[in-house]
């Protein structure tokens, strides 16, 4: 069979969709409650953070019934590389982030996913910052053992009291345990 010249580029676009489509990623957020997340990822939401790029625009829809987000952003900046002249860049970006639940570890688990075709790695870039910053406003994850007030029937060990000066030897002496402040004792020397 062969592919007529039509189907080619046909194919060719079908395969470009399917590599730069809609693309996503998860992440599991282990210890923290759902309502939790749920703050952190409207915050994060509404107020993105950046290193690099001026928020131009970013539209927030915020559905609480379906525990989803759906975000329209425009970012922009002047790029400055060592010998060119300094160009202008924007990046649109269309994103739906979903609060799941992981099935196998029964935990709240994010999903970012880019609306629109483009790289495959720039969207996992957008969705990793996404996720260190809801990470950064939830903090460290609080153990059960850290809530419960520690409750221990052996007592805690405390070291021996230390003598009073001049205890237990006669006045002006030294007390037997302390090195004497006098010339070090020399070492035996090597046999030849």
């Amino acid at each position: 069979m062969r592919i007529s010249f039509v189907s080619r580029p046909l194919a060719a676009l079908t395969l470009a969709a399917l590599l730069c489509g809609c693309t996503s990623r998860s992440q599991v957020f282990e210890g923290y409650a759902d309502d939790q997340l749920w703050t952190a990822m409207v915050a994060t939401a509404r107020a993105p953070s950046y290193d690099d790029w001026k928020i131009d625009e970013n539209e927030v829809f915020v559905d609480d019934a379906q525990r989803r987000i759906e975000i329209y952003r425009v970012l922009k900046r002047t790029y400055v590389s060592p010998y060119s002249d300094p160009r202008k860049e924007e990046e649109e970006w269309r994103f739906q982030i979903v609060l799941a639940r992981d099935a196998e570890l029964d935990q709240p688990m994010v999903d970012f996913t880019a609306r629109q075709m483009t790289v495959p790695a720039h969207v996992w870039d957008e969705a990793d910052r996404y996720f260190a910053q809801m990470r950064l406003l939830l903090g460290p994850v609080k153990s059960p053992a850290a809530d419960a007030p520690a409750t221990t029937e052996e007592p805690t060990p405390m070291p021996p009291p230390l003598e009073p000066e001049g205890a237990g030897s006669a006045a002006g002496e030294a007390p037997a345990s302390a090195p004497s402040a006098g010339e070090p004792t020399p070492e035996p020397l090597p046999e030849r």
